[in-house]
């Protein structure tokens, strides 16, 4: 798929992995019911049924590098990455009323989760999956029955079910109704909607994997500022996307963030770090509190380091398929990488 955004460069690509630049051949492995609905989906945006615009970098920049026609699935969405900034993006994407759609009426739960979803997810109660975003907070801030704790993008509010039994106030916020309903039957506090309907002050707000999906999060970090209490603070987990393999790239991610470029704009939209680390293996997390909009050191160059950086995935890639066509497999491979990426 030519990649076309008005008044955008966009250099050459330079991955060569093609099952991101061809259709028919998804890097993820898909069930009868999601090769349906991915040919359904691209279908639809072959024919102009699915509105896409072309945006600038959150920088500020128009001129990207290509990464991607496609993403894991197979789904038609360009990736591209800034060349200022370093900011990986998908450009053009969605329109807002396109997202609003796809998230509202659950095709994005049944394309990455199949048909079953509400039965998978009722697995995400037990355990307690949002443990270790209560850990971290609670470091931060003691959670007791004192505190009120909102999370947006909370799916069906499973995150919540240990604050819940600290003591503390929950709400969980969602696009998905039936989402919404499982949260309920949980006994979660849930309201189906986005950032825009929530009223009042909360201690602590959660957007765990949301902020990689927002179409303006700066706006949307706003937004969430209003509804934090003074001595408030914001937990927001997010994929590192220098732990980049191939299905990471997704047409629901809008941004992919490395640690700079997480906090660098967090900051400009008034939110100073308090604490940061990895999380669940391949992602990253940020605790912050809220301050004056600052401008952050410049990001100018950035993008050079993240080009090299993806250079040195190409060349893992290419390294990668030499080895498997002459038949010398994972055992070289395994010493590729105790070696030779330890160097890089």
């Amino acid at each position: 798929m030519d990649i076309q955004i008005t008044g955008v460069s966009v250099a050459e690509r330079i991955l060569p992995f093609d099952e991101l630049h061809v259709p028919g051949k998804p890097v993820a492995v898909l069930s009868p019911d999601q090769k349906a609905a991915v040919f359904e989906f691209n279908t639809k945006v072959q024919n102009g049924e699915i509105h896409f615009e072309s945006v600038g970098c959150l920088c500020g920049s128009w001129k990207f590098v290509l990464i991607a026609g496609y993403d894991r699935f197979g789904m038609r969405q360009s990736t591209v990455m800034c060349e200022s900034c370093g900011l990986v993006q998908s450009n053009p994407r969605m329109t807002a009323e396109e997202t609003k759609r796809f998230y509202s009426s659950d095709t994005y739960r049944r394309l990455y989760n199949s048909t079953d979803y509400l039965e998978q997810f009722e697995a995400a109660y037990f355990p307690k999956t949002g443990k270790n975003i209560l850990e971290e907070v609670a470091k931060i801030k003691t959670v007791n029955a004192s505190v009120s704790v909102l999370e947006i993008g909370a799916g069906g509010g499973w995150n919540l079910v240990s604050f819940r039994d600290a003591g503390a106030s929950v709400l969980g916020v969602d696009y998905s109704p039936s989402l919404v309903e499982l949260g309920k039957a949980h006994g979660i506090a849930m309201q189906q909607g986005d950032a825009d309907g929530i009223q009042g002050q909360y201690g602590v707000i959660i957007l765990n994997h949301v902020f990689e999906h927002l179409l303006d999060p700066l706006g949307t970090l706003e937004t969430v500022k209003k509804h934090l209490k003074p001595d408030g603070i914001v937990y927001i987990g997010v994929p590192n996307f220098l732990n980049f393999p191939l299905n990471n790239l997704q047409n629901a991610h809008t941004y992919y963030f490395d640690p700079l470029t997480f906090a660098h704009y967090c900051l400009m939209a008034g939110l100073s770090c308090v604490a940061h680390g990895p999380s669940e293996k391949y992602h990253m997390f940020g605790i912050f509190k809220s301050s004056p909009a600052a401008s952050p050191s410049s990001l100018d160059g950035h993008g050079r380091q993240v080009l090299k950086f993806l250079k040195r995935v190409k060349r893992r890639r290419q390294l990668k398929l030499w080895m498997d066509s002459i038949g010398i497999g994972s055992a070289a491979m395994k010493l590729y990488r105790k070696f030779v990426i330890k160097m890089d």
